[in-house]
């Protein structure tokens, strides 16, 4: 017999099935099965216990229809053959693809996509379950006629499956035939006879669990079954309970043919709302013209700005509703796309400290173990990529240490190490790029470097050589060979063990978990695939999607957790609240996008040829409809719907339309300026969020925050921000720790100082910076030409230079360019024919500098005198000292050249900065800190009575040795190449005195080709000069801004105060730790002014009177 209990969500069918088995327990009945599905079995469980007690529910069968193939099998005698896991599955489906190849007519360029085994098991699926053989599939499709696309793809699809069914044949139970099987088992058993079968919360089956469904309709002595609707007769395809009456008339048609009779109880009252508004919704929402209602509190819309928004209010109203003493399991949240609010939501949830239960299954792809074995695999397919070798260390489960990793990281970054051969060679450079000599220091990081290198490739060699022409066992045992040869197994205990040291005894549980499924799926492609030769790049895919198609169950970690579940999957245990989340346009209800193999006029044409498969088109529709419907009617007491609102592309759905409709024109959908602050309040995180939001505002809410948050340690940095203060370090005694009370700095430091203190203490006090390739950059380019410059001049000397024609110097520059390539960069075998092309076309610029370099000594009567002069404790200068008001500052540094002249007695000494950039030079730059190296440089030779070149300061120059600004074609005219080659005259001061004597013996004829000076037509000076007093005014500025420096540093003043002016604007737009300063309202930057020659110095004298 057939019993059909009708009626709508809320209006009792569950209890109504429940009363009827205790009614049946208590007349003696114990051969009663109650099928549900699979989410609701816990559930049902326990509410049969609870109303049976521990004897009476011995008389009755809890099942779901997986669970019920288990008891079916085992009251046959078991199952012959093994189960096909998930993944094995996958194996079995790529040997079932490869086998049919060539014959396929369709498919066969896609075949060998990962993606293409994943379609296909759903089709193998779809068809197993809806009863459609491959036979049947290949005869539709040799009739198909003018539709030859479909019937290539169905044609292909049989050769498929038929082939994955011979695979199968007599050696494995694939699950997706266990209702074909339970079926076959049921007609040839006794099991169903005399049974008394309910079957409670579904509103569909598929074809396989009709022909299950009929079979007990004939054999069992009822069978009950609970459909949601309340028109079963009702043949309108787009009523709301379509779906559900379609079901109702199969299973009718179903009792005929087995000539049963049937009997429906229709339920009409809704026993679940408990108020006005909740029985309205239940009974009209989607209706044509619904009644209106005041819903007072019982509902309530809200309009988010964003997804973030959405997930925050659901959690602030959960809490709100639990501090009113609601239980976390009467509430219930439903969406219908968990991937998208999943992550947010567990992060509001634990912001606002609620328990919670998300049944959703975890991937375990990314678990480190999994992604060890997919980059042990990936090293070697693709030849050692530095990537994949990093990736497979950085899982954690190697012998490296996190430092380890690390520096080696940092070596392949700066030497661009990559491929077979690079990583079997030995590492030689130094870890800091190139270098002339390796320090000691280099040496024994480069030794530590060398043994990780070593400890990865010899495990990774040892795999690769094992695995050479093997089949799919030899590689699965190898991989498991260096798990235990890597230490992985015993990592992944130590791991587990930390785990539990921080009281996550489930995550530590999980990772032996982890661990068993990696060896199972190992053992599936052993099995499945064992003998067949294979190659890593086909083990790898295979490898891949059977990880994952593996998961994790979750259990719950607490009796009282709020429910969580995605709206087509989810059976709520009857709530007293529920949260509807994501009820936009086209997300709840879903429009629902074919991904299938088969489109959906392809389904159509099936279903026009009796092949009934999975829903498709209007009744995917309908069903999102249902979907909506139900989680709208499951809350006994109150219903929350919100939606995201703030694009202008997000419109509410006809879930919020259609109750917006019953709660009238008056109704106000919420919004968050709409909640009161005191109410926004539900956890101290989300308060102390609330109060850095409107830490501004000055009202007695804010200022109430502020009283109660102020011994927080995080409620200064707040404070910061929003008052805009200075950085700055509070504890000076850990800023002298920090700079160092005697501070032994390079003059370019200072110059970093004032250019942004901020940037300063992000580079060298926290000693923060940005990696550097070992390659020809900028930084490299001017290194070369310094050092090549040097040795030219040195070994030549200026005055022979001078004498040299153009050929000559060429040859020089040649010789001296791959003297310096051969000596500085390291191994040169290892550097790549690019590279070291383009490093030789620095000679085409370094001939043109030194051309120019002759044309000046021919010109001066200085002579290079040193070059790269040291300025330290042990070099040809001291440093240059500055006391502070506690400790003192020690400038130190290099000089490209040192120039001196003999005259009248006196020593006069000038040095050189050779630029590779196009920095300009001003002098009023120095009034503000920068510019300043030269200066310093200078005023350090000459002070120190010891330095050979030591005298009586004459200038500082900058030359530019760079080619880029003279842009000189073949047909340029000889004017204008001297203008463009006028660009290179050396930038900077010199000293000027009433005969002229000096600058007249830097350039004799004085006209300004090689220094910044000369008389203009009047005979008047014309440049960049000064006085030895004025040099004397600018030495004593220098020392004041350095001693500025060293005791701001002291005081731990960092603030983010960049230069800004002209030559300066780009302080902050190339600085490496912009992001660093994101944070502050406003960066308030420090402008300069250009000032005349003549101003700086009138500035000088008046800070200096």
């Amino acid at each position: 017999m057939l019993n059909f209990v009708f009626g709508r969500s809320g209006f009792g069918k569950t209890e109504y099935c429940f009363n009827e088995i205790k009614k049946l327990v208590d007349s003696g009945k114990n051969n009663i099965v109650l099928i549900t599905p699979e989410q609701y079995n816990f559930t049902a469980e326990k509410k049969l216990l609870n109303m049976l007690g521990e004897s009476g529910i011995k008389n009755v069968r809890n099942l779901s229809f997986t669970r019920l193939v288990n008891e079916v099998a085992k009251y046959c005698g078991g199952t012959p053959y093994p189960v096909l896991s998930a993944g094995a599955k996958a194996a079995l489906m790529k040997k079932a693809i490869d086998s049919v190849t060539d014959e396929l007519v369709l498919f066969g360029k896609k075949t060998g996509r990962p993606a293409f085994i994943t379609s296909m098991l759903s089709i193998h699926d779809e068809m197993t379950s809806c009863c459609v053989s491959p036979d049947e599939m290949s005869e539709l499709a040799a009739n198909l006629g003018d539709k030859r696309l479909l019937a290539d793809k169905l044609s292909d699809m049989s050769l498929i499956l038929q082939a994955y069914n011979d695979l199968l044949e007599k050696r494995f139970l694939d699950p997706a035939g266990n209702l074909s099987r339970l079926y076959d088992m049921l007609i040839e058993s006794e099991y169903l006879n005399g049974k008394i079968l309910f079957i409670d919360g579904f509103n569909g089956f598929v074809a396989d669990e009709y022909r299950i469904i009929k079979l007990m309709i004939q054999k069992a002595e009822s069978v009950t079954v609970t459909l949601c609707t309340d028109s079963p007769e009702n043949l309108d395809k787009y009523n709301l309970f379509a779906y559900v009456n379609n079901t109702a008339r199969t299973l009718k048609n179903a009792a005929a043919e087995c000539n049963k009779q049937i009997s429906t109880v229709f339920l009409k009252k809704n026993h679940r709302a408990k108020n006005d508004f909740m029985r309205l919704c239940e009974a009209q929402l989607y209706s044509d013209s619904p009644k209106k209602i005041d819903c007072g509190s019982d509902a309530v819309i809200y309009r988010a700005d964003d997804v973030n928004d959405e997930c925050d209010y659901t959690a602030l109203m959960i809490r709100h509703e639990l501090e009113a003493g609601t239980k976390a399991s009467d509430i219930a949240v439903i969406c219908r796309d968990m991937n998208k609010f999943r992550s947010r939501l567990s992060y509001a949830f634990r912001k606002y400290e609620i328990p919670y239960f998300d049944d959703e299954r975890q991937e375990i792809s990314a678990q480190p173990i999994i992604v060890f074995v997919m980059y042990l695999l990936r090293s070697v397919i693709y030849s050692f990529r530095s990537d994949d070798i990093l990736s497979l260390a950085k899982t954690g489960l190697t012998a490296l240490s996190q430092k380890q990793i690390n520096l080696l990281e940092n070596y392949i970054y700066v030497w661009s190490i990559n491929g077979v051969a690079k990583w079997n060679t030995e590492f030689t450079n130094s870890p800091n790029g190139f270098t002339a000599e390796i320090s000691e220091r280099d040496k024994a990081a480069v030794e530590a470097l060398n043994k990780s290198r070593e400890y990865l490739v010899s495990n990774i060699n040892k795999f690769k050589y094992s695995v050479k022409g093997g089949n799919a066992k030899d590689i699965g045992t190898e991989i498991y060979n260096a798990l235990i040869s890597f230490g992985a197994d015993k990592k992944l205990v130590r791991l587990a063990n930390e785990i539990k040291t921080l009281n996550k005894s489930e995550l530590a549980n999980e990772q032996q978990r982890v661990w068993e499924l990696t060896m199972g799926i190992l053992n599936d492609i052993t099995r499945v695939c064992g003998d067949d030769k294979m190659s890593l790049s086909d083990y790898y895919d295979l490898f891949c999607i059977m990880a994952q198609s593996e998961d994790l169950g979750v259990l719950p970690q607490g009796i009282d957790n709020v429910q969580f579940g995605q709206a087509d999957r989810f059976r709520a245990d009857n709530p007293k609240i529920v949260f509807i989340l994501g009820a936009n346009e086209g997300e709840f209800p879903q429009n629902i996008k074919g991904t299938s193999l088969l489109s959906e006029n392809d389904r159509a044409v099936l279903s026009e040829n009796n092949f009934e498969l999975y829903s498709y088109g209007d009744i995917l529709d309908i069903q999102e409809k249902y979907f909506a419907y139900m989680a709208a009617s499951v809350a006994s007491r109150k219903l929350y719907i919100s939606y995201e609102g703030a694009g202008k592309n997000d419109a509410p759905s006809s879930l919020i339309t259609s109750v917006l409709e019953m709660l009238g024109d008056d109704y106000a959908v919420l919004r968050r300026c709409d909640i009161p602050q005191a109410v926004q309040i539900g956890s101290r995180q989300s308060a102390f969020e609330l109060m850095a939001k409107e830490f501004d505002d000055n009202t007695e809410f804010s200022e109430s925050l502020k009283y109660y948050f102020r011994n927080d340690p995080r409620f200064k940095a707040v404070e910061n921000i929003s008052l805009n203060n200075e950085e700055k370090l509070s504890n000076t005694v850990a800023a002298e720790k920090l700079f160092g009370k005697d501070m032994f700095l390079s003059a370019s430091r200072v110059e970093d100082f004032f250019n942004c203190k901020f940037r300063y203490f992000c580079k060298f006090g926290l000693m923060a910076r940005p990696r550097m390739k070992a390659q020809l950059n900028a930084m490299e380019t001017g290194t070369a030409i310094h050092s090549v410059l040097e040795s030219i001049i040195k070994d030549i000397g200026s005055k022979k230079l001078a004498e040299m024609q153009k050929m000559q110097i060429h040859i020089l520059v040649d010789k001296y360019l791959r003297e310096y390539l051969e000596t500085q960069f390291g191994d040169s075998a290892e550097l790549t024919q690019r590279f070291k092309y383009q490093f030789m076309r620095l000679s085409k610029m370094l001939n043109f500098v030194v051309e120019r370099l002759a044309g000046e000594f021919s010109q001066t009567d200085f002579e290079a005198a040193a070059f790269e002069l040291k300025i330290d404790k042990d070099g040809e200068a001291k440093p240059y000292v500055i006391p502070l008001e506690s400790g003192s500052v020690s400038i130190r540094g290099s000089i490209d050249r040192v120039d001196t002249l003999e005259k009248n007695g006196e020593k006069y000494v000038r040095v050189i900065d050779y630029k590779s950039g196009t920095k300009e030079f001003n002098l009023s730059d120095v009034l503000y800190g920068l510019n300043l190296q030269m200066f310093v440089y200078l005023f350090a030779v000459c002070n120190d009575k010891n330095c050979r070149v030591n005298g009586i300061p004459a200038g500082v120059l900058y030359m530019h040795v760079s080619k880029k600004n003279v842009d000189v074609g073949k047909k340029t005219a000889e004017a204008d190449i001297e203008k463009s080659k006028s660009k290179f005259k050396m930038k900077g001061v010199v000293l000027y005195d009433d005969e002229h004597d000096i600058v007249s013996s830097m350039e004799k004829d004085l006209k300004g080709k090689y220094i910044p000076f000369k008389f203009d037509s009047s005979n008047n000076p014309k440049g960049c000069f000064a006085s030895y007093e004025e040099l004397g005014k600018i030495a004593k500025k220098i020392n004041s801004l350095i001693a500025q420096m060293g005791n701001d540093l002291h005081e731990g003043k960092i603030e983010q105060n960049p230069i800004d002016g002209a030559g300066h604007d780009t302080t902050c737009e190339y600085c490496d730790y912009f992001d660093v300063c994101s944070a502050k309202k406003d960066i308030i930057k420090r402008e300069i002014e250009k000032l005349a020659d003549e101003q700086v110095v009138k500035k000088l004298e008046e800070e200096q009177a």
